[in-house]
């Protein structure tokens, strides 16, 4: 599904609507502020790693004190992503915790200075730029796409895209090539082109294959 937001396409997810886009590169969240109300929910729904300030971060969710349960997914997002007493204390409670408490329940991933809130995010973005770009992005997908299937189905699924990055992708190829040469690898996110077709087999040559599988089976 292809998304969009305020009339451009973002080739998003559009199952969460324009609010809470699922897009397929990785997103950073550093929160230097309030994540309450829609930005609590913009925070569960459409960033992948967050980082938050140590003396300024406040979380919410906002709604129930209103006399809310909220129209959009965050009580269900939340549900998921930390544990279920810690959830219900957020949700039933509605009171705001601060960043160290974020980071105890697993709601986020690192507490940083305020000084250092966006050096750190770039450092991961750059990090993450530097790997192979489909293998993120069908990583990413996997998770987003999946998570609510039987793990043995979501396992094929992962077979598959495995199976395409491996045999399709170039960045497979420079990576195994890469590691043999131990050099650093260089991706690109490029497709290998298909190459020449083999040659037609003559009658001999297919009565010798044929042979060679009925020995060998």
């Amino acid at each position: 599904l292809s998304g969009t937001v305020n009339g451009a396409k973002i080739g998003a997810d559009g199952r969460l609507g324009d609010h809470y886009p699922q897009v397929w590169k990785p997103v950073i969240g550093a929160i230097n502020g309030w994540a309450a109300g829609a930005g609590f929910y913009l925070m569960l729904t459409s960033t992948d790693i967050r980082l938050a300030c140590q003396e300024h971060a406040r979380f919410k969710f906002a709604l129930l004190s209103q006399g809310w349960v909220g129209g959009g997914p965050g009580a269900t997002y939340l549900t998921r992503q930390v544990s279920h007493a810690d959830a219900m204390r957020i949700l039933l409670t509605d009171e705001p915790f601060d960043a160290d408490e974020a980071l105890r329940i697993n709601l986020i991933n690192e507490v940083v200075p305020h000084g250092s809130l966006m050096d750190r995010a770039e450092e991961l973005a750059e990090h993450i730029a530097g790997l192979p770009p489909l293998a993120v992005r069908m990583m990413k997908e996997l998770v987003i796409r999946f998570r609510d299937i039987p793990v043995t189905e979501a396992w094929r699924v992962q077979t598959l895209m495995n199976a395409l990055l491996t045999q399709i992708s170039g960045d497979g190829a420079e990576g195994r090539a890469a590691f043999l040469e131990k050099r650093p690898p260089k991706y690109t996110g490029s497709v290998l082109q298909k190459g020449e077709p083999y040659p037609d087999l003559d009658q001999d040559e297919r009565e010798r294959l044929d042979r060679i599988r009925r020995e060998e089976l």
